[in-house]
């Protein structure tokens, strides 16, 4: 009989440290904190053991079986999404991000200067849109009065955003021209126009604006250039003459299926609302998605009495005054062509 009860109480002893070292170990995991670096997709329908089986190949759990029945008594219920977790965390509160739900996201870009037709094939590219589908929406008048803006091109404002992965193109579009209002709008409503604009377009619009920093955003990549641009602009339209701003005459032939790099004489014909060689003022809609410099250099062109200006070659341009002056800056520039043989 005594032999039976010390093996009772041996038994006994046994288990409790058992469920001690049970528990020990189970804190341990749960509780300690560790430098954690995770990214993790969780689908709709991902078990909890799937999950903890999961973790368990990152080395985020040392006992799966352990931290499986923990979590049931838990009732942790992890959400389906996109999960990025880092710093030092511990298991318990790794398992309370997976409660909070985290939307996969998808990425896509508007870069300065991109017109539809540049946007639809990077924007398909990126499965934002299916081919062709930002070019109808651009058509769709309706959607356009939804958004409140003319024209596509120039109100997707250039950034880089971040949309549900779930969300199509017109989601994609309608984030974009948010981005837009959200920056330029505020400005414009601001806005005091100077003199050299108020004397080329009265009282300017948006529309106006947007369309000659498009133009200004083509024509040069150089910051400090885009006031002197615009200044020869508005200079031109004061005083009646075409504008003859080749990316105009790109775009207008974009528009009828031709892309081209290098322009010649025959395409400065081509008939036209955007080609700026064939009709005067403006194009009516603009011809890309001009940066935020392009367009404060639209609201605030330089104070100079440029009406010409031409490449150097070398990066950048020359502006002048007289069209004299002009067609000795442009021999000099066909004189470097013809040195480097472009």
């Amino acid at each position: 009989m005594r032999g039976f009860l010390l093996f009772l109480v041996t038994l006994i002893l046994a288990l409790m440290l058992g469920i001690f070292g049970f528990f020990l170990l189970l804190k341990k995991e749960v509780s300690e904190k560790k430098e954690v670096s995770l990214t993790l997709k969780v689908k709709e329908g991902t078990s909890l053991k799937e999950l903890i089986e999961e973790l368990h190949s990152k080395g985020i759990v040392e006992h799966p079986q352990l931290i499986y029945y923990w979590a049931r008594y838990e009732t942790f219920e992890p959400k389906a999404g996109c999960y990025s977790i880092k710093g030092k965390l511990s298991l318990n509160e790794i398992f309370k991000e997976f409660e909070k739900g985290s939307p996969c996201l998808k990425k896509f870009t508007v870069p300065p200067g991109s017109d539809l037709f540049v946007l639809d094939k990077l924007f398909t590219k990126e499965g934002i849109c299916e081919k062709g589908e930002l070019l109808s929406l651009s058509k769709d008048k309706r959607f356009l009065k939804e958004l409140g803006v003319p024209s596509l091109n120039g109100f997707l404002f250039p950034d880089t955003y971040y949309i549900n992965e779930k969300d199509n193109c017109r989601k994609a579009v309608e984030v974009a021209v948010k981005r837009f209002k959200e920056v330029v709008e505020p400005i414009f409503r601001n806005y005091t126009p100077p003199r050299k604009v108020r004397d080329a377009l009265g009282k300017p619009n948006l529309l106006q604006i947007i369309t000659i920093a498009s133009i200004v955003e083509k024509e040069t990549s150089i910051p400090s250039e885009r006031p002197l641009i615009a200044a020869v602009i508005y200079n031109r339209l004061k005083r009646g003459m075409e504008l003859q701003c080749d990316p105009t005459v790109i775009y207008a032939l974009k528009l009828k299926g031709k892309d081209v790099k290098r322009l010649t004489y025959r395409d400065l014909k081509v008939p036209s609302p955007y080609n700026t060689y064939y009709v005067k003022g403006l194009p009516p809609y603009p011809i890309c998605n001009p940066s935020l410099s392009s367009i404060r250099a639209a609201l605030y062109p330089a104070d100079v009495n440029y009406l010409y200006f031409v490449a150097t070659g070398r990066g950048g341009h020359v502006f002048s005054k007289s069209y004299n002056q002009h067609l000795k800056n442009v021999e000099k520039f066909r004189k470097w062509q013809r040195k480097n043989g472009s």
